[in-house]
């Protein structure tokens, strides 16, 4: 972790920077000398987070408030940044709506698949297009273990990080022979504020700073990743089981847990 900085540039971009992965992400980038550019809609939030990881590190740091579900903000991103050499783009900006699909709003819906895959390409292309014209760079992903399976109550968010799964999949054979390092990195479930659930134990549920850690770990190495041993073990089920049935006891999993989150 400590040779990202040679092996990729300086400069990282983050997004969804302001909190959970995504400011764990840019501390430990911070920690290793790498400036950041971070990307988030909370400005007030960035702001400080800013301000507090600039004065722990000698690194620079360009604030973009961006909201990732439209189109032309996030193409003004890529604008934004070009006179940067940005190695490392980290895909982490990400929406989740629970409930029955027909029972969801249709723009939260549409909002949710364009900040969890719309923005994932549009950054991606700006940014990897001249990762490959310097012949070096990474990508990191931020997919999910719902990503091979549909869920239900979750369809929308499983099927964006199966999307999202796939795409990277794609790109590090694409990109493996310019020197790109494409990562996706498929967590369980996570204590941040995409995902609160609190009746899981601490088998099931990880710190962020764990997964980053063991992402950056990884990075240049798996171009896939599933932090943690109960994950993992998870993980490899589900190639044995049909996907009608791993399905179904996702959607178990998801039902019981916000009936249970709906008693307190």
């Amino acid at each position: 972790m400590d040779n990202l900085k040679e092996t990729y540039g300086d400069w990282a971009l983050v997004t969804g920077a302001s909190s959970g992965l995504g400011e764990v992400f840019c501390r430990k980038l911070a920690a290793v000398g790498l400036n950041l550019v971070m990307v988030a809609r909370r400005k007030e939030r960035l702001d400080r987070l800013a301000k507090e990881i600039a004065k722990h590190h000698h690194i620079e740091i360009r604030v973009i408030c961006a909201d990732l579900s439209n189109e032309k903000e996030t193409k003004k991103i890529v604008c934004d940044v070009s006179d940067l050499e940005v190695g490392l783009l980290v895909n982490n900006a990400g929406i989740i709506n629970t409930g029955e699909f027909l029972d969801n709003n249709l723009e939260d819906e549409i909002e949710l698949l364009n900040t969890n895959c719309k923005s994932y390409i549009i950054l991606t292309h700006g940014l990897a297009n001249k990762m490959r014209e310097r012949n070096k760079g990474a990508l990191i992903f931020l997919s999910s273990m719902t990503a091979v399976s549909a869920v239900a109550r979750w369809g929308n968010y499983s099927a964006s990080k199966g999307f999202d799964l796939q795409f990277s999949e794609a790109l590090h054979a694409e990109l493996k022979d310019y020197n790109i390092d494409v990562m996706a990195l498929c967590p369980g479930l996570t204590h941040t504020e995409l995902i609160k659930i609190s009746i899981f134990n601490s088998l099931m549920t990880m710190e962020p700073e764990i997964v980053v850690d063991i992402a950056l770990k990884k990075l240049g190495k798996n171009n896939l990743v599933v932090p943690g041993i109960m994950n993992k073990i998870n993980f490899l089920m589900t190639r044995l089981y049909s996907r009608s049935m791993n399905t179904r006891l996702f959607s178990i999993v998801v039902k019981s847990t916000q009936e249970l989150e709906l008693k307190k």
